[in-house]
């Protein structure tokens, strides 16, 4: 998960990204937008990652191994916004490091 973050993600805009679920099915969705949330910040890692697919292809929301050269696999939650758009959105505490 750990390359799974904004800036990877950022520098990925309009590459694919193989998402694969539980029973082997695969389809590919585009990297659109990459966003900061709005806890972002010192304490917090907070971001949002907006796919595109192409007309016709669909997933239900749930949970998906996604895949991608430079960023790995990484298992996560999603759900559609559009007939063509999909969000995940990342929530988590930065990990500190002590002196």
């Amino acid at each position: 998960m750990e390359k799974y973050n904004y800036i990877n993600l950022s520098q990925s805009i309009g590459e694919n990204m193989l998402i694969k679920d539980d029973a082997g099915n695969r389809v590919e969705l585009v990297i659109a937008e990459v966003n900061k949330g709005v806890l972002d910040g010192e304490e917090w890692d907070s971001f949002s990652v907006i796919y595109s697919a192409a007309p016709g292809v669909t997933i239900p929301q749930g949970t998906y191994t996604f895949c991608h050269e430079k960023i790995g696999e990484v298992s996560l939650f999603t759900t559609p916004n559009s007939a063509t758009e999909y969000e995940t959105v990342v929530t988590r505490k930065r990990e500190t490091t002590e002196a």
